[in-house]
């Protein structure tokens, strides 16, 4: 028999309050960011939150000390991935 696949981390406490000031810090430049790459912004809010809960999974220390950029390039990756998509549907569609 296979083990399940890990869940989401939980955030200690103490790495609970640096998550929530990186979430509350970095929210709205990603958003900004998401909304320029997607000119949506639905889209980029779902990309964002996507960006977070890739966060929430990631080893504490794993980033050391690289969360911003890791976020930023996680979230423009989501984007791509979003764009890809509907390019490969918009066909199906005409």
């Amino acid at each position: 028999m296979s083990e399940p696949p890990p869940s989401p981390r939980l955030p200690s406490s103490q790495d609970a309050g640096c998550l929530e000031h990186l979430i509350a810090q970095q929210q709205l430049p990603l958003l900004r960011y998401a909304t320029r790459l997607l000119r949506d912004p639905d889209r980029a809010r779902d990309v964002v939150q996507d960006t977070f809960v890739k966060l929430m999974a990631e080893p504490p220390g794993a980033l050391d000390g690289h969360a911003v950029e890791w976020l930023f390039t996680v979230c423009r990756n989501r984007a791509l991935d979003v764009l890809r998509k509907e390019r490969r549907l918009r066909p199906l569609a005409d």
